[in-house]
């Protein structure tokens, strides 16, 4: 545990002590009781309270959006198409489909040549305190699609 957690939890858990005593001052008469389950209750609270905000703020550092895949939209912003990536793996549109269908449907690959594996580069996101990037891989088999997979490299 770093030094700074200790900090916090009584920075949060000094505002929580008072909150708790005015609340529970309608319910307990007695001062000295009122201050005792106010302070057992700041030392139960009081934690819960900070691991809450650390993952709140993790999960804001780790929100990626993710929306079903739209031609329109696909087309329209090539940097954002990590967040139609998902749906396109796991929904199976592209399996089965042929070249030309492949690049009527998503366009043409940067590696669509003669090779049987195409890459999609999907734009860059953030990856906490860094970068991810990220690639649609499609793998073709007797000129069909037989394995569709995302590619995240975090920076």
């Amino acid at each position: 545990m770093s030094p700074e957690v200790p900090i916090i939890v009584i920075i949060i858990a000094t505002p929580t002590f008072f909150i708790l005593r005015l609340i529970l001052k309608r319910f307990i008469k007695n001062k000295k009781t009122r201050n005792w389950t106010s302070i057992f209750g700041t030392i139960i609270i009081a934690p819960i309270l900070y691991i809450g905000l650390v993952m709140a703020f993790f999960s804001y550092l780790f929100y990626e959006p993710q929306y079903d895949f739209e031609k329109d939209r696909w087309f329209a912003d090539k940097n954002t198409r990590f967040e139609m990536r998902d749906d396109l793996v796991n929904s199976g549109i592209l399996k089965g489909k042929s070249k030309s269908e492949v690049i009527e449907l998503i366009g043409n690959s940067e590696s669509a040549d003669s090779t049987d594996i195409w890459t999609y580069d999907l734009g860059t996101s953030g990856a906490g305190f860094g970068w991810q990037f990220n690639s649609l891989i499609l793998t073709f088999e007797n000129g069909k699609v037989s394995d569709v997979k995302k590619q995240e490299i975090v920076d």
